[in-house]
């Protein structure tokens, strides 16, 4: 392993493979619950591989009205219909991947247990990804405003897989549909789940 090197990242509900390939290559995220939320961004939004390519899917969050708020204090929307559209877009993406029948319950669970705010379900979200994956990381959240020496800061506006660090690529893996596309990097930590199930890990660590 290289020198182990520090991450700031934001909040994110379902993280880019980006930031799970950091981890699983041996380096620290801390995850900063103070900064203020910015809308259209990996905290809220990730993103899949479609029979039309990729797909943004929105987790819906209640609107800020202009004001500044703490991530982990944005209210997550559940009047609007987003668990069933991500239903369906899941469904209709990764039926016929190899793992879906065995992560695709839990994945669901995740989203109707309703957690009321941000904070508590990026906690909740968190630890089923690293379960799924089956390691430890190296990481810390944080419900206070992170100031350190950081390698990478990602609290910035990061919208796409194509803007986060090409450091932290996962090997390539085979993705549904690669019958039609090239190989998508970076995408949620969905796909990789989907397509590789319990050779997820060692495909992050390149």
């Amino acid at each position: 392993m290289n020198d182990q090197l520090v991450i700031v990242s934001p909040f994110s509900l379902v993280p880019p493979l980006g930031l799970f390939a950091a981890l699983a290559q041996g380096h620290k995220v801390y995850f900063d619950g103070a900064e203020h939320y910015v809308k259209q961004t990996i905290r809220n939004r990730y993103h899949i591989l479609s029979a039309n390519g990729m797909q943004t899917m929105t987790i819906n969050v209640v609107g800020q009205k202009g004001e500044k708020i703490p991530t982990k204090d944005i209210l997550i929307d559940y009047d609007e219909p987003w668990i069933r559209l991500h239903k369906r877009a899941l469904e209709s993406s990764y039926r016929s991947s190899p793992f879906f029948d065995h992560y695709y319950p839990k994945v669901i669970g995740l989203f109707e247990t309703k957690h009321a705010n941000f904070g508590d379900l990026f906690r909740e979200s968190f630890k089923l990804w690293i379960d799924l994956l089956k390691f430890e990381p190296d990481y810390l959240i944080s419900d206070d405003y992170i100031e350190i020496d950081s390698d990478y800061d990602l609290r910035s506006r990061i919208k796409s897989p194509e803007q986060f660090p090409a450091d932290f690529h996962s090997k390539k893996y085979l993705q549904v549909f690669s019958d039609r596309f090239d190989f998508q990097p970076n995408l949620s930590i969905l796909d990789l789940l989907f397509n590789e199930g319990p050779a997820a890990l060692s495909v992050l660590k390149g």
